[in-house]
């Protein structure tokens, strides 16, 4: 039996492609959690960074006596455009929990998932696989 033939026999024995799917989808929610509260922290504090922005953009035209005004002027509105972007993937931007696809991903059927209370991942069946540290 070679090196690999008892790599498969291992991952299959633990169980990995269906571990390594929860961890996938553990991180995925993450992953829109993480967008949707950026989002709402960017269209809570918009005002406070389009502040910042025009008080960077006012000490980098006065530094470089107007010389990049044009440059700094289309930087900042794009940086203003993100920032909208952003506060739209909040939860008041987006119905429910769930983030629309990026484009040109590919679309899987989802299995049922529980509702747990904590956002923490389940310790494995298997008692051979350890639990990562919690912070």
């Amino acid at each position: 039996m070679s090196f690999l033939d008892k790599a498969k026999q291992k991952a299959q024995q633990y169980d990995l492609q269906t571990k390594a799917k929860h961890l996938a989808d553990a991180a995925e929610k993450a992953a829109r959690q993480t967008v949707h509260k950026a989002g709402d922290l960017a269209h809570d504090k918009r005002d406070t960074v389009i502040s910042g922005l025009d008080t960077v953009a006012a000490k980098v035209d006065a530094k470089t006596d107007g010389k990049y005004a044009d440059k700094v002027a289309k930087a900042k509105q794009q940086l203003a455009k993100g920032v909208d972007k952003l506060a739209e993937q909040g939860s008041a931007g987006t119905a429910g929990n769930e983030a629309p696809p990026a484009q040109g991903a590919p679309t899987t059927p989802q299995a049922p998932t529980t509702s747990h209370a904590s956002a923490t991942p389940q310790a494995p069946a298997d008692p051979t696989v350890s639990k990562p540290p919690t912070h």
